[in-house]
């Protein structure tokens, strides 16, 4: 498995959404945010989506388009884009909008999957699992451990975060056929050949039991962690679908805003990465993450283009392009990692510009690079050559 190919799914649910919003022409008429604390009323919808099946969704609308298209927000922090052409009734409830809270968004989950899932509930995490409780167990740690460490980290460096609206749902399958099966159906084929995904729509985090591929499944917390541990980027790709979901959960990023792809990325790579001195396999936030390092010296020595600084910071062409993926993606590790250890105050400045991205409005290249330059350095040669510098000196 790639490592282009363990991050598609996200791409692959940001993409399409991006698309239909287009297709909608949302960006002149923005009635509301997908953000924290929404007084807004609570209505029932009836509607095709857009693969046309028959859906009921009780929410509220975050968006109206000119043509009467609408984005509603589901009371599982599910979003739906509704063509005007698909909806068959709308109708106004009582009381105000309010998210579901675990034990109705349990009953929801009971409903839409396929019987045989158990769940396993966390301060913050519900997980679905059907892959038994001891391992569900440990990725509900896992993500526990992350969710503080994340808030921890953005709080000493003066970033104010907000509570989850909703439970932060994963779903974990048995093995990897199962997940497939899922994920083609969920997100597409490209995220059914990842090992992980986060899908901005539904809110959730999809995975399955990365100890399946073995003669007999790991059952006991022990044998669990010696099996993850085994393989350090089993671990970097649950964290990394994680930390999406904590960063779009918490104000970080902003559902469908214009969040540039190289800082995304660049973060969740930023704390995917494994610590093998401890006996979970991931504690330490900001280590060296060897893989991503090593891809960046290669595309250094033998690719790397005087403006491949630039092209990375305007566009997310790179990233979604097979051929340019994983270079793209080893370059915003790296440059993550030289702002945040070199220009931390300047990297927390251009968080702050981006959390006011107003949704479903997509900046020009133009645009990107002027915000980047604003609140980091406005020469971009002499940031480059300096990031360089620094990175070079690192041992992978």
């Amino acid at each position: 498995m790639t490592v282009v190919d363990s991050r598609r799914g996200f791409l692959r649910t940001l993409g399409r959404f991006g698309l239909q919003c287009g297709a909608l022409g949302w960006a002149s008429e923005l009635l509301g945010q997908v953000g924290p604390n929404i007084s807004k009323s609570l209505e029932h919808f009836q509607f095709d989506d857009s693969r046309m099946k028959s859906r009921v969704v009780n929410g509220t609308v975050l968006t109206t388009a000119r043509d009467g298209g609408l984005l509603v927000l589901g009371q599982d922090g599910r979003l739906w884009t509704v063509e005007p052409q698909n909806l068959k009734s709308r109708e106004p409830l009582e009381g105000e909008f309010k998210p579901w809270d675990s034990k109705s968004m349990i009953r929801s989950l009971e409903n839409e999957l396929v019987r045989g899932c158990e769940f396993v509930q966390t301060r913050h995490y519900l997980v679905a699992t059907y892959a038994g409780r001891a391992y569900a167990q440990w990725c509900a740690g896992l993500f526990e451990r992350l969710y503080q460490a994340f808030r921890n980290y953005w709080k000493q460096r003066d970033v104010t975060l907000r509570d989850p609206e909703f439970p932060l749902v994963a779903v974990v399958f048995k093995d990897e056929r199962q997940f497939r099966r899922f994920a083609t159906e969920d997100a597409g084929a490209d995220a059914a050949e990842s090992k992980g995904y986060f899908s901005i729509e539904s809110n959730r985090i999809v995975i399955y039991d990365l100890t399946s591929s073995e003669r007999s499944p790991a059952t006991t917390m022990a044998e669990i962690v010696r099996s993850v541990s085994a393989n350090p980027f089993n671990i970097a790709t649950v964290v990394h679908e994680a930390t999406h979901q904590i960063a779009f959960n918490s104000g970080m990023h902003v559902r469908l805003s214009d969040n540039p792809l190289w800082l995304t990325e660049g973060m969740a790579m930023f704390f995917e990465t494994p610590d093998l001195t401890n006996r979970t396999g991931w504690r330490t936030i900001g280590l060296v993450n060897e893989l991503r390092l090593r891809q960046f010296q290669n595309y250094c020595d033998k690719r790397r283009e005087a403006n491949s600084l630039e092209t990375l910071l305007s566009s997310d062409r790179r990233f979604t392009d097979a051929d340019s993926a994983v270079d793209a993606y080893s370059e915003a590790w790296a440059l993550t990692y030289y702002l945040l250890r070199t220009q931390q105050a300047s990297y927390v400045r251009l968080l702050r510009k981006l959390q006011e991205q107003p949704v479903l409005q997509w900046q020009t290249e133009a645009e990107r690079l002027e915000d980047f330059r604003k609140n980091v350095l406005d020469d971009l040669g002499k940031l480059d050559a300096d990031f360089l510098k620094y990175i070079r000196k690192i041992k992978a």
